[in-house]
């Protein structure tokens, strides 16, 4: 079963495993500084604090939701017009290479990231929620008017 999974599921499940255990910081945090402010009293210093938490709570919540979803989905496969390329650093760790197709945001290997361009027309395989690539293929002139008879 191991075997069958894309490093894309991979990377996906590495989100979930990541963050889930940052969300129940997040929500043990959150729901001691609702008990203190209920105890004590409303000041500004446990309110900025609860706003702050339960931002970073919502956060994490719609992250680890999304990766959860895409673990026990199947890959869905998008063609379209590359519109923007851009790289950045995630945590300050990881560097990542993205792509705008249509209204999607994609996170490619960065090899490939490096060579697209806008206005490359590719065909993307992706998981549908967290928009981790499992196939990159970047379609010539015939692909183009094949992927346009099937679709």
């Amino acid at each position: 079963m191991a075997g069958e999974r894309s490093s894309a599921w991979w990377a996906v499940l590495r989100s979930a495993l990541l963050f889930a255990p940052v969300l129940a910081v997040a929500l043990v945090a959150l729901a001691f500084l609702a008990g203190e402010l209920a105890e004590n009293g409303a000041s500004a210093a446990p309110i900025l604090a609860l706003v702050l938490v339960g931002s970073v709570a919502i956060l994490l919540t719609y992250q680890v939701v999304q990766s959860l979803r895409d673990l026990f989905a199947s890959a869905v496969e998008t063609v379209g017009e590359v519109e923007r390329c851009w790289s950045r650093n995630d945590f300050f760790l990881f560097r990542n290479s993205y792509i705008f197709i249509g209204r999607d945001v994609f996170r490619v290997p960065a090899v490939q990231g490096t060579t697209l361009q806008p206005g490359d027309r590719v065909r993307v395989v992706h998981y549908p929620h967290t928009g981790a690539v499992e196939e990159l293929e970047v379609l010539t002139g015939a692909d183009t008017e094949s992927s346009a008879a099937r679709g």
